[in-house]
Order: C-alpha cells, then sequence, then structure tokens
C-alpha cells in the first residue's frame, strides 16, 4: 500500500494504483475523456493533468502516473483550470457542433466538460471536419466528424474484444480512426466501441433518434440469452425496450456485451409476440379466454396423470421452474426434463460423478489471471462471448498458453499464444483422453488422495500420444507440449460449453474433462477452475433446481419416443420450440403428432406451438421478477422493464394457476416467498434472501467451489465419422438459440442459414458466396445457401442451427458429425 496526499487529503491505496484512480477511490473527480476502467492507461486526452509537488509542479496526466509513497498532489489549480480549458479548445478547432441532432447529446463527455469548464468561445479557429459518414452496417454508425481521437475504440476492439477492427491512420492535423483499407466497418457487432465511444462519434443505428438519455426509465436485469449472465440495463420509453445502455458499475460482465445482449433486444416488442391465449376447435387454434384454456389444460392433464410429460427451456427464471417442479408433483408425474435431456449431462453425469458437484468450480474473473487455459471446442466463443473476452483478456494482458481442443480454426486461434489441437470432427473425446494419458505416464498428474487412478490408467492404454495422432489427426508432440504446459501452471482453467446443438458425448466429455481437472490439481485450487456453461440464460439454474427426470420418470428423449409410440397421454412444452432446435426434427415431428395432447407455452406462436391443442402466451425476460443463476453459480436478479402485452401472463403466473386448477395449494407467491421457499429445499440457495441479492449478484458455493471428492471415471473414445464430407452443427456468434431469430439486430446480421465451406472445399467444388448447394445426409436432402470463410479444414462443413426454415436438425440426430454428400 502507499501513502499519498491529493488537495490536501490523506489516503492510502495499492501501489497498483494511478493518481487519477486513488483520487476516485477518494472521492475526488479528475475530469478525463480517454480514460476507461477496463482498458489500458493511455494518456491521449490531457484533460486529466495534475500537479504532482515532487515533480516540481508539472502538469501530468494523471490516468497514466503511479502513484509514490509520499506523493501531494493537486488537481485544481487557476494553472490546470487554464490548461484543461485550453486542451478542449483545441479538440473543439475541428470537432462539428451538431449537438442539437447528435444522438449523444446529454451524455456526452465532451459537452459536458466544455459546459463546465465555461468554453463559451475559442481561441484558436480551424476547418471543421468534412468526413463520410460509415452506415454500411446495420448496427453502428460511425461519424468520425464528432471524434476526439481518445482511442477508446481502438482500445477496446483490441484489448477486449480481440477483433482489431479499428486504427489510428494518418498523421498531425490528418489524424483519424479508421478500419483497415479505411473501409465500412464489418466486424462481430459487439458494439463495444458504442458503449466506449465519450462523444458522438460512434452511435447504435437502431436508436437513432428514438429518444433523448433523460428520457428513458433505465432497469437494470440479466440478458436472457446464454449462461453467462450478463446485466443489461434496459433503456424503456412507454413501454418499449428502445436501446441497452451502457453499465459497468454492476454485475459480472463489466459492462461488457455481445451482439445478442446489446441489438438483440427488439424481439420484446414484436408486434408476432402471442397476447391471447389459443385453443384447438375445429381443427384450427384460435382465441379464447384464460379460463377456459387452463380449464382445458387442467382437464387434460388430469386425465393424462403419470402419462403427462413436461419439457421445459432453460430461460425460466429460478422461481418459475420451482414452480414447474410443483406443477409436475401436483400432476402426479415424474416424466420432467429441460434442454433434450443430453446436452446437460456432462454436468449432471460427468462432472458431478468425478466432483460431487453439478456445476464449475470457479467464477469468471479469475481466469483472467490463469497462466494457462484449455478451451474444449472451437466454439466456445460462439456460445459464450462474453466469457470469451475474459479469456482474451488473460492471453493479451497475462501472456497465458491457450490450448483450444477443436475441429475448425475459430476466433481464439488468432489469439498470441494460441495453439490449435485441430482434429477430425467428433474427436474432442480422444484428445481429452490422451492428455490425461501423458499426465499420468510423465508423472505430471496430481493423484494424492484421488480414487480411480489405477482404473484410468487401464481404460487409458489404447490412448498413447502416437495412437491418438493417428485417429484424431492432432500431432503428438502438439499434445504432449499442451499436457506439460497445463501441468505447470500454478493457476489454469478448462473451459466447455454445452448445448442442444452439441449433444453427442455430452456426459462423457465432461467425464473426461472433469478427469483432466483432477489430475491438474484444479477443483478447488485458487485462481483455476473446470467451467462448464449452459447454452441458455438459467442452464445452471434449471440443474440446481433439479428440472430432469424425477425417480422413475421419463427424460425428454424417452419421453418422445413414448409419444411418438402412443404411450405418452399428454406432452406440456415450456419456451422451447424443439421442432427447429432438438436434434432429430423428424422423431420430434412424429412425437408431437401422436401425442393425445399437446400445450405449448411461448412467447411466439412457433413451429412447436402450431401443432399444439392449446397455447399460452407467456413473458420474455424483460416483463419477468426473478433470479437467474449463470454458468459460475452467481444468482441474479431479474426485473421488469415493461409491461405484458394483451393478457400475456408470465412463466410463473401462468404455472401456478394451472396448479391451483389441478388442487394444488400454494402457500407461497410472489418472487421473494418462492426464493426463499427455493433456499428450504436447495440448501446453497439458502445463504442469500431474495432481497439480499446485490449487484454484482451471489455466487453460491463462494469463489472457488471446493468438491466433495475426486473420482477419476474410466471412459472409452468416440467412433470417427466418415466420409468425404463430414457436417457440423452449432452456434452462429450472432445467434442463441431460436429466439434471437426474431430480433431485429441479430437478423440483420444473418438474416438466413447457411452452409460454410472453407476456401479449398469452395475451389475445388467451383462453389462462391450465394450459391444454393444440395446437401444429404441421413436419408435427408436440403438445399443451403453457401457461405465462404477460411475457418473450416478440408472436408468439413458447418451449419448454425438456429434458423427453422433451414430444416438442419432434419440431418442433425445428435451425432457429433454427420457424413454428408454435396451436389449442385
Amino acid at each position: 500500500m502507499v501513502n499519498l496526499t491529493i488537495d490536501g487529503k490523506q489516503i492510502t491505496v495499492s501501489r497498483t494504483a494511478t493518481i487519477y484512480e486513488a483520487a476516485l477511490e477518494a472521492g475526488i473527480n479528475i475530469p478525463v475523456l480517454c480514460y476507461a476502467k477496463k482498458l489500458l492507461p493511455f494518456g491521449a486526452c490531457r484533460v486529466c493533468l495534475v500537479q504532482v509537488e515532487q515533480m516540481k509542479g508539472r502538469l501530468i496526466p494523471s490516468c497514466t502516473t503511479p502513484v509514490s509513497e509520499g506523493m501531494v498532489v493537486t488537481t485544481t489549480s487557476e494553472e490546470i483550470l487554464k490548461v484543461r480549458k485550453t486542451v478542449l479548445e483545441f479538440l473543439l478547432v475541428n470537432h462539428v457542433i451538431e449537438c442539437p441532432v447528435c444522438d449523444k447529446g446529454g451524455e456526452c463527455d465532451l459537452q459536458e466538460l466544455t459546459y463546465a469548464h465555461e468554453v463559451v468561445t475559442n481561441r484558436f479557429q480551424g476547418e471543421k471536419f468534412n468526413l463520410e459518414t460509415d452506415e454500411v452496417n446495420p448496427l453502428i454508425e460511425r461519424n468520425m466528424n464528432r471524434c476526439v481521437l481518445c482511442g477508446r475504440c481502438v482500445r477496446v476492439c483490441d484489448e477486449i474484444v480481440g477483433y482489431g477492427s479499428y486504427s489510428f491512420i494518418n498523421r498531425g492535423f490528418e489524424t483519424k480512426i479508421a478500419t483497415a483499407y479505411d473501409r465500412g466497418l464489418n466486424c462481430e457487432f459487439c458494439g463495444q466501441c458504442v458503449s466506449m465511444c465519450p462523444v458522438g462519434a460512434i452511435l447504435p443505428r437502431p436508436f437513432k433518434f428514438k429518444a433523448r438519455p433523460w428520457q428513458l426509465k433505465e432497469v437494470d436485469t440479466v440478458c436472457g440469452y446464454c449462461g453467462n449472465g450478463c446485466t443489461v440495463t434496459l433503456g424503456v420509453l412507454n413501454n418499449k425496450v428502445e436501446t441497452i445502455r451502457f453499465n459497468d458499475k454492476i454485475g459480472v460482465n463489466d459492462g461488457n456485451l455481445c451482439i445478442r445482449g446489446r441489438f438483440g433486444y427488439s424481439y420484446v416488442n414484436s408486434e408476432e409476440r402471442l397476447t391471447t391465449p389459443l385453443v384447438r376447435k375445429g381443427g384450427q387454434l384460435v382465441e379464447t379466454s384464460w379460463d377456459e384454456a387452463l380449464q382445458v389444460v387442467a382437464d387434460g392433464f388430469k386425465q393424462a396423470q403419470a402419462g403427462l410429460g413436461i419439457l421445459s427451456g432453460a430461460r425460466l427464471t429460478n422461481e418459475e421452474m420451482f414452480l414447474l417442479k410443483n406443477l409436475a408433483k401436483v400432476a402426479g408425474t415424474a416424466n420432467l426434463d429441460h434442454s433434450g435431456g443430453e446436452c446437460y449431462k456432462g454436468v449432471t453425469e460427468g462432472v458431478a460423478g468425478a466432483l460431487g458437484i453439478a456445476a464449475s468450480t470457479g467464477t469468471f474473473p479469475q481466469v483472467e489471471a490463469c497462466e494457462a487455459i484449455l478451451a474444449i471446442r472451437s466454439d466456445f466463443y460462439e456460445t459464450h462471448p462474453v466469457f470469451g473476452m475474459v479469456v482474451n483478456q488473460a492471453v493479451k494482458r497475462n501472456d497465458a498458453q491457450l490450448w483450444l481442443v477443436a475441429d475448425k480454426r475459430g476466433k481464439f486461434a488468432k489469439l498470441p499464444n494460441a495453439k490449435n489441437l485441430l482434429h477430425r470432427p467428433g474427436m474432442e473425446l480422444d484428445v481429452l483422453n490422451g492428455l490425461a494419458r501423458v499426465l499420468l505416464d510423465e508423472g505430471l498428474a496430481q493423484t494424492e488422495g484421488v480414487e480411480g487412478v489405477a482404473e484410468l490408467k487401464q481404460a487409458l492404454a489404447n490412448f498413447g500420444s502416437d495412437q491418438v495422432a493417428a485417429r484424431t489427426g492432432v500431432e503428438a508432440d502438439a499434445l504432449q507440449s499442451a499436457a506439460r504446459q497445463l501441468a505447470a501452471a500454478k493457476k489454469s482453467a478448462i473451459l466447455l460449453a454445452y448445448g442442444l446443438p452439441y449433444t453427442a458425448y455430452s456426459r462423457e466429455l465432461g467425464v473426461a474433462a472433469a478427469n483432466l481437472a483432477i489430475l491438474l490439481g484444479i477443483p478447488g485450487r485458487d485462481g483455476s477452475g473446470l467451467y462448464l456453461c449452459g447454452e441458455k440464460a438459467n442452464s445452471q439454474g434449471a440443474i440446481d433446481l433439479g428440472i430432469v427426470p424425477q425417480t422413475g420418470g421419463l427424460g425428454a428423449q424417452a419421453m418422445l419416443d413414448a409419444a411418438a409410440n402412443g404411450k405418452l397421454n399428454a406432452l406440456y412444452v415450456v419456451g422451447e420450440d424443439m421442432l427447429t432446435s432438438y436434434p432429430d426434427h423428424g422423431k420430434v415431428e412424429k412425437a408431437l403428432e401422436k401425442v393425445p395432447f399437446l400445450v405449448v407455452q411461448d412467447i411466439f406462436l412457433s413451429p412447436t406451438a402450431a401443432k399444439a391443442h392449446v397455447v399460452l402466451p407467456a413473458a420474455t425476460f424483460a416483463e419477468k421478477d426473478g433470479t437467474f443463476t449463470n454458468a459460475e453459480r452467481r444468482i441474479q436478479r431479474v426485473r421488469p422493464g415493461i409491461p405484458l402485452p394483451g393478457q400475456a401472463k408470465t412463466d410463473g403466473a401462468i404455472i401456478a394457476d394451472l396448479i391451483e386448477k389441478l388442487g394444488g395449494n400454494l402457500a407461497f407467491t410472489g418472487s421473494a416467498a418462492i426464493f426463499a421457499e427455493i433456499g428450504r429445499n436447495i440448501p446453497v440457495y439458502a445463504s442469500v434472501s431474495f432481497n439480499g441479492i446485490g449487484p454484482q449478484g451471489f455466487v453460491w458455493g463462494g469463489e472457488i467451489l471446493t468438491p466433495s471428492r475426486r473420482r477419476l471415471q474410466p471412459i472409452g473414445g468416440a467412433v470417427p465419422v466418415e466420409g468425404a464430407f463430414q457436417l457440423l452443427t452449432g452456434s452462429a456468434l450472432y445467434h442463441s438459440g431460436t429466439v434471437s431469430t426474431r430480433a431485429k439486430g441479430p437478423q440483420a446480421v444473418v438474416a438466413e442459414p447457411y452452409i460454410e465451406f472453407g476456401r479449398e472445399d469452395a475451389k475445388s467444388l467451383a462453389l462462391k458466396d450465394g450459391d444454393l448447394v444440395k446437401v444429404a445426409g441421413n436419408g435427408v436432402e436440403l438445399r443451403l445457401k453457401v457461405k465462404v470463410d477460411n475457418r473450416l479444414p478440408k472436408g468439413v462443413l458447418f451449419a448454425p442451427y438456429h434458423f427453422a426454415a433451414a430444416g438442419i436438425n432434419r440431418l442433425y440426430k445428435g451425432e457429433a458429425a454427420v457424413s454428408v454428400t454435396v451436389s449442385k
């Protein structure tokens, strides 16, 4: 710690702090333009100049100058104010004055500083910038005539996002910020540059001319997309979410968002939302009252009894899932499941069997300080972009070694210190087993107090480095280097995402990842963690709440089989478009057609809902009060920002009404009371009250979750997929599940399905972007639009699963990869 004096105030701060940070901690305001707390010091604007007595009163930038013992700092004096005013005058020489029509008006840092320093005239004259506005892309507008060259956009894109869209070009008065070759912006459209820009140079186009900032009601809640659990601040006007506001003061994400979180909100305002209950009469879905709809559902459930199946999505709140489990009890059924019933088994069976806990063992911020990281699947950044940004910072700021177990070259592979264990499709399991074998063979494994070492050694007999190399295509030397670097790291992390398009070997991959974590000594070690990250906003909550088959009950796939064979009497689907997202469309379609009574509860009339006997209109995350639990076990508040459309109800309200109709008696009502009841049933939730959940949420089990056991589980390898072309499916960066295809932001960037080819395959087949090709496999033929990129090895194809129109799940039946043929 360091002692210093600022404006006569004695303070003690960390020796790593800058003068600006020390002043901030002491409640002393120093104006800044180029500073942002999550970016490295830059010192470009010179607005934050202060005087330091020990430096003979010289003016120095407070944002880049570290504190030292005994330092005496003055932040405000006649000379300092005069210089700051001059700096602002210089900035305004070429800056266009468009405040009345600039969307940044009212929250523009330059505007505020100009007012505060009384810059009412300018002693300096110069030609105003007259650069062309970049409106090439649909989400971000760039008007460099308003730019102050603070460099925040350049730095956030490089340091945090790891994309590097921007750079300074030219010199002197001609300096400006531009993209490569000064072309229009074409990036991953996360909007980080929008949130960082202190002026109106970079703005969100969907919000243009919608409102002034002071007109908006701001509501802090949690993003409804992936399991990262990012805090989003809704900007609400006239009962509509008009924008997502930047907020780096609360939540786990430090203000960072991806395209989905920042621009994917518009579906909550959609005119296509379900607003009235529907009941099928005469073969048609017709509008009805809630009383009639609920009575029809209750009668159908009573008739079904134990033959009722309940399938949920993982975007319900914890409170709603608790009610859903109670509904199953009242209805007398043990057939309860979520998310296809397979993808989460890496957590509930793999990790739970090895460690005794069905959750990640660390928290996201710890990863930034890791020395070595193993990311399983190249799609990890696509499924969890903001967690991916933490990995970017670990590599760029902490020189972490990043190893990728991947079947294609994703964004992570472009980072410094990243090494790609590029394998044949579907062979991740063999690579992980090969790493475990190296650790055991070379005496690098930490086996003290570990169960099952001998059994694992025996099971890994055929996973020597050369054997794995022959099966997977990963070089033996690379495999050995990865194992050695991971073993040498004092702080390390293993990352594995799961979701509906990643059902193959889900349990086995969880086991293999847990085995590797145990051998590396990761579980329970400070600064290290095994992270299993769910696809949906409350995937971890669904596991915590036990939305899985109850004793003697059927899981999702067994329910579908039973329905298809006439052995399931009714099916209740909550918040999931199974026909689009579940593997094996044919199986799902047959089940939905055969089941005597189908109830679907959703926000849109999805392809699944269109087949229902009763459709119940539900709420989005922006209309709910409750909690989500993210992939690091962080329980966070979900708050309503807008009213429900029409007669729609929250999922919790609908489920509570059904419990009452079925003769159940709820002794608790309201989110706080239900959360308290959750705590009485689930001990890890008992440590915090609903109203005690603070701005940063509450991590159950603590920052480092200590396992109750360390048990290695023998596991075999994968079955190689043969064929000239092997089709992979998964998540695209711009979409999450199926709901994002209803949002204007993601749709503006990727509006239609596609099949991706590597350049080598595209050249050999004479294909180019936009061509239509026939893709056939599993007895199904699809016609898809071609996209050509650099990331796919020869013979590997990729198609995202989000789009109903594509019918990818007609081909994909849950395999790691599908052998297909391609023709024009």
